[in-house]
């Protein structure tokens, strides 16, 4: 199934915009290898009861509006499309931001380019930690499912552990020759998995700091990973290797090729070509969605890397990937959009666009439940309300 509709945009700050008498805003609609078609949204005064009107031209239809969000119909495709505006911009850092993660206790974790990795509080933004020990760019930084351990990698090919309350770093682990480009945490963590430029995807026991075994090898720079459970379980001999029985590692290779493999067996289970970089990957429903250079998103089946569906609505890289509830994920990309979709066919023709960049790329995407945070290349941190998001959805 391929899904062709528009991507519609609005001016960053559209949300201060419409609070104003007789202002406007841009909003253009763009179709994949076409011009991009622009209009105005206009606001005037209502002179009966002094309220404030906004206009749209004929090629939209207004639905609703709040302080954070603005509903439209886009009039010629039938897309609707909601605007969702951040609850807080966080300024923590002072260069683009790489790499974001949040825990359910407020923490956050996150990277830049001025080589800091930071744990602060989501609610307030202030910065509890500068965890400082990593040669260079970190790449990517997450939190252990406890809330208080941080996971950090990046260009100086080692993955290092940080307690988050007291900022120390125990645990180092050392084994890539090259930049380490994406980490996940297998169940509570006893295990991490880390996918590099070196073309190695390795298992590591955190306990004793070293690794266990290559995943996967041989196929070339990986850029992304993600991992999903699998019914074919199989009995791990290994004590220190925990959680691994039933897991399946997804990988995505500047290649273009997604690897699939299980873990425990150290068996690939399928390699499916794409025709670009693959940059970002996720598990949304048994199934894999994979985001490429060309700005195409597939989802392919977990069983055997067949095409169910593909998004080739913007010709923008797709730079990151989140899972959110209810079959919904969100896609960041280098012009600065992110976009909320969701794999249930009833929710083919709607989509969120979560608003506040000014053509900066969304170089990673953190979901805690409650919050969705997007980090930016302009050096903001943005938090939505994931209840703006879902109410669309619903």
């Amino acid at each position: 199934m391929r899904h062709e509709m528009p991507v519609v945009t609005i001016q960053c700050d559209w949300n201060e915009v419409i609070r104003l008498p007789n202002a406007e805003a841009w909003i253009s609609s763009k179709k994949l290898y076409e011009n991009s078609i622009h209009d105005k949204i206009k606001t005037t005064v209502n002179k009966g009861d002094g309220k404030i009107k906004i206009n749209f031209s004929d090629n939209y239809s207004y639905i609703s509006h709040g302080n954070l969000n603005l509903v439209v119909k886009h009039m010629s495709s039938g897309l609707k499309v909601a605007f969702v505006a951040p609850t807080k911009d966080h300024k923590v850092h002072n260069k683009a931001v790489l790499s974001i993660s949040t825990a359910e206790n407020a923490l956050a974790a996150s990277s830049c380019e001025d080589d800091k990795l930071l744990v602060w509080d989501t609610r307030n933004s202030e910065i509890l930690l500068d965890l400082k020990g990593h040669g260079g760019p970190i790449y990517r930084c997450r939190f252990f499912p406890s809330g208080i351990v941080v996971l950090s990698a990046g260009a100086d090919g080692s993955c290092r552990i940080w307690s988050a309350e007291s900022g120390i770093n125990p645990v180092t682990l050392k084994g890539h020759t090259m930049a380490i480009t994406d980490i996940n945490i297998v169940e509570k963590g006893r295990n991490v998995i880390s996918v590099s430029k070196d073309g190695s995807a390795k298992l590591w026991d955190v306990g004793e700091s070293k690794c266990l075994d290559n995943v996967i090898e041989g196929h070339g720079p990986i850029n992304c990973c993600a991992i999903a459970i699998t019914t074919d379980e199989v009995e791990v001999e290994n004590e220190r290797e925990v959680g691994t029985s039933n897991k399946l590692l997804v990988v995505g290779c500047e290649s273009g090729l997604v690897i699939c493999a299980h873990v425990a067996k150290r068996q690939e289970l399928f390699c499916k070509q794409l025709e670009s970089a693959c940059n970002a990957c996720i598990i949304v429903n048994d199934s894999i969605i994979v985001g490429c250079t060309t700005g195409e998103i597939f989802q392919l089946n977990l069983k055997d890397g067949s095409i169910i569906s593909e998004w080739h609505e913007s010709a923008s890289p797709v730079l990151s990937l989140a899972t959110l509830p209810n079959d919904m994920f969100a896609v960041g990309r280098q012009d600065g959009t992110c976009t909320v979709l969701s794999l249930q066919e009833a929710h083919s023709s709607i989509r969120v666009q979560l608003t506040g960049p000014d053509c900066d790329g969304i170089r990673d995407i953190a979901f805690n439940g409650k919050w969705l945070l997007t980090a930016c290349r302009d050096s903001v941190i943005r938090k939505y309300d994931y209840n703006q998001i879902n109410v669309h959805y619903k």
